[in-house]
């Protein structure tokens, strides 16, 4: 039996923004730290800072350890060019933007995740602000990080009473 049968690496998906936003790949998926990776280097159309935008299998990255997650959940990784408002503002804005691209590109992703520094609360609030809800912190193998998650919306508002579950 080959293996990629026991832990295939999915294709990650491409990120189509709109016409708000100029995307462009940092080339082919790659494998860093032995996980597939997808980079996209993004700008505003209208000018402004950049970002760099990081898309990761949860299943082929360390936050695997962390929740029980689903074979098409994704990671998500962001890095700004600017600091201070302006960066945050791009930031958040971004976020709204990429998510729903990216929840469209893979419709059987069920979850997005983020995990800045726990000593990083500038960017915990960018995640928030970015429509992120904090759910817990966790202990990776270099660094202590809080978890970040958004799910699509007729997934995150799905009731989870037993009273509304089918019989």
């Amino acid at each position: 039996m080959s293996s990629n049968l026991i832990n295939p690496v999915l294709a990650l998906p491409d990120l189509h923004l709109g016409p708000d936003w100029a995307v462009h790949s940092t080339g082919a998926p790659t494998t860093v730290s032995s996980h597939a990776a997808r980079t996209f280097a993004v700008t505003p159309v209208r000018g402004g800072p950049a970002a760099l935008v990081r898309v990761h299998r949860v299943a082929h990255h360390p936050l695997s350890a962390c929740y029980p997650y689903g074979a098409h959940d994704l990671v998500l990784g962001l890095a700004l060019a600017e600091e201070g408002s302006r960066g945050r503002l791009l930031a958040s804005r971004l976020l709204r933007a990429v998510v729903p691209a990216l929840f469209a590109a893979d419709p059987r992703c069920r979850r997005v995740v983020a995990a800045p520094d726990e000593s990083d609360t500038v960017m915990q609030g960018v995640w928030e602000e970015g429509g992120f809800s904090r759910v817990t912190e966790a202990d990776l193998g270099d660094a202590s990080v809080v978890l970040f998650t958004v799910e699509p919306p007729d997934l995150a508002g799905m009731s989870t009473a037993l009273d509304d579950m089918p019989h």
